[in-house]
């Protein structure tokens, strides 16, 4: 009888969890133009772990993924940047309001009388360090607003490894300086290009390089073991790399360095889901800051509202805070809940509605 009564227990979250695979393998399809070859996802709640699944291979033709794979978080790096400059502010080191202008002018490469042009007026040195954390400094973006010109550049040379001056060179290049969207505070435009300030003002205050920063800050205080920033420091780790695609492109044979602090972070969905979490429990920032980052306001029509360095999202009716990253990652936490939701399904453009999906996901594990 007790084992009858304990089956029956587990009924509901059998079910779930078949329910949830057979989304899952719905969505692997190597035939298309854009293939999803594996995808893994991780839900925690209230500290237990509700979803550890993983479906499909690590790569094209090759072994079953695992749920502790890694893969590269691209843009959810964001997260990490933001506290380490909300930090940086707690320590008196710096001000949200600060002008960008004074703390990097001295970097000659930056060029910054020039580095923001709009309607040929020079306004880089009103932006804020606040305007850069909410994207809202106007500043142009190479990898949307000229995404032709550099896809077609790094494929010419898909090893070349670039440090922050390299991506500067490549803005003013390609004319971006002089294709400011607006005025310093006066609309939203996402841009890799205020990481890049902010990633150059994190080293200058801590006097080290952004990687040895988010070693230092966050990877190593929260005993991150499977988590590095890629092509910028060594790492001793072991754990398997799943395979993330652009199209047909396998990127994992790409060197995406120019990405740095805008989205160069490698981890796992056991690493991030433990740095997500510890950002909610005020282990890395107090509460008041954390208000101040998630304070979301509204961006652009048809797109998530925006706070500094995180998107406000809503599923299965509830409201989570994170970001998403473009080689198919996401990780985001909800307050209400105390949910954590970290996914990778390894396509930058799947055929298929990734909320609708990940939607239905998300009410599947309750």
């Amino acid at each position: 009888m007790r084992t009858l009564i304990i089956l029956l227990t587990l009924l509901p979250t059998i079910s779930n969890a078949q329910a949830t695979s057979t989304l899952l393998q719905e969505k692997l399809d190597d035939s298309t133009e854009n293939p999803v070859y594996g995808m893994s996802i991780v839900i925690e709640r209230q500290g237990n772990i509700v979803l550890s699944e993983a479906i499909g291979k690590r790569e094209k033709n090759g072994d079953a993924l695992r749920v502790t794979d890694q893969f590269r978080i691209a843009s959810s790096t964001k997260l990490f940047v933001s506290t380490i400059i909300l930090q940086l502010q707690e320590e008196g080191k710096l001000h949200l309001a600060d002008k960008i202008y004074p703390y990097l002018n001295e970097i000659e490469y930056l060029r910054l009388d020039e580095f923001h042009s709009h309607e040929n007026s020079a306004f880089a040195e009103f932006i804020t360090i606040e305007q850069l954390l909410s994207h809202k400094s106007g500043l142009a973006d190479i990898f949307n607003d000229k995404q032709e010109a550099f896809f077609e550049h790094l494929m010419s040379n898909p090893q070349q490894h670039y440090q922050p001056k390299d991506v500067v060179d490549l803005y003013f290049e390609y004319g971006l300086n002089k294709e400011a969207k607006f005025e310093p505070g006066e609309g939203w435009h996402y841009s890799d290009m205020n990481y890049t300030l902010l990633g150059l003002l994190i080293e200058k205050l801590d006097q080290k390089s952004l990687s040895q920063s988010i070693r230092d800050r966050i990877i190593s205080p929260l005993h991150l073991k499977d988590t590095y920033f890629e092509f910028y420091e060594k790492t001793e780790t072991t754990e398997s790399r799943l395979h993330q695609y652009v199209g047909t492109i396998d990127f994992n044979d790409i060197n995406t360095s120019f990405d740095w602090s805008g989205g160069g972070l490698v981890s796992t969905h056991q690493d991030i889901v433990t740095f997500i979490n510890a950002l909610f429990e005020g282990k890395l920032i107090s509460e008041r800051s954390l208000q101040k980052m998630i304070a979301v306001e509204e961006t652009n029509e048809n797109h998530l509202p925006y706070g500094l360095g995180v998107y406000q999202s809503v599923y299965d009716g509830h409201i989570f805070y994170g970001h998403y990253g473009f080689y198919g990652t996401y990780i985001g936490y909800c307050p209400d809940t105390k949910t954590a939701l970290s996914y990778c399904i390894t396509q930058a453009m799947p055929s298929f509605n990734v909320y609708e999906f990940l939607n239905a996901i998300v009410k599947e594990s309750k």
